[in-house]
């Protein structure tokens, strides 16, 4: 259903990213080094919610998954591969001190 609704949006979405212009395409592309705001990617997933799109759905880890994945951190059994899958919030919540 999500999909559907994108589709709806989507002449909107694309009047929008035509309003950006070069200046504003320049900085999506290169962004600058000013830090990001805390917040908006919580917010902006709470924008988009009515979607219901997966990539904007928190995803809830259970107990046994995260004391696996310590003991398995512990033990040095981890691949690189799969630590780059994760976003350091997610590390933190799986119980990984730092990315």
């Amino acid at each position: 259903m999500g999909f559907v609704r994108y589709q709806r949006d989507l002449p909107a979405m694309n009047y929008h990213f035509g309003k950006l212009g070069a200046a504003g395409w320049k900085a999506l592309v290169e962004p600058d080094d000013t830090p990001a705001d805390p917040y908006q990617e919580r917010a902006r997933n709470i924008w988009f919610a009515g979607y219901d799109l997966p990539e904007l759905k928190a995803r809830k880890v259970s107990k046994g998954v995260r004391r696996d994945f310590k003991r398995a951190l512990k033990k040095k059994r981890v691949p690189n591969w799969v630590l780059n899958l994760i976003s350091a919030d997610e590390f933190k919540q799986l119980g990984g001190d730092e990315k």
